[in-house]
């Protein structure tokens, strides 16, 4: 499902494709802000958005076989929530 499916589904449920689309758009963004500043963003049984950091490490140029340094760097993280797997794995749908 891409954006615009997501948004066509969500004005099934009442909204028009306009607000839905602005909905989504927002959420989105307020996500990526709060991430961008570090926080993490939980929704409840759903799951949570997270910012994962890696750390500097030793690696290999596989080229030139000579050891090089690969600098730690951020990166965004979903952990799903509990109600989320057990949907997943059960296809339970609640209206």
């Amino acid at each position: 499902m891409n954006k615009i499916e997501f948004v066509n589904r969500l004005a099934q449920k009442g909204y028009t494709k306009k607000s839905a689309n602005d909905i989504v758009d927002d959420m989105l963004q307020t996500i990526v802000e709060a991430l961008a500043e570090g926080e993490t963003v939980q929704f409840q049984g759903f799951g949570a958005f997270a910012v994962r950091e890696s750390a500097e490490r030793q690696g290999v140029n596989v080229k030139t076989k000579e050891p090089i340094t690969i600098p730690g760097h951020k990166a965004p993280k979903f952990i799903p929530g509990i109600m989320l797997k057990r949907a997943v794995k059960e296809g339970i749908v609640r209206e």
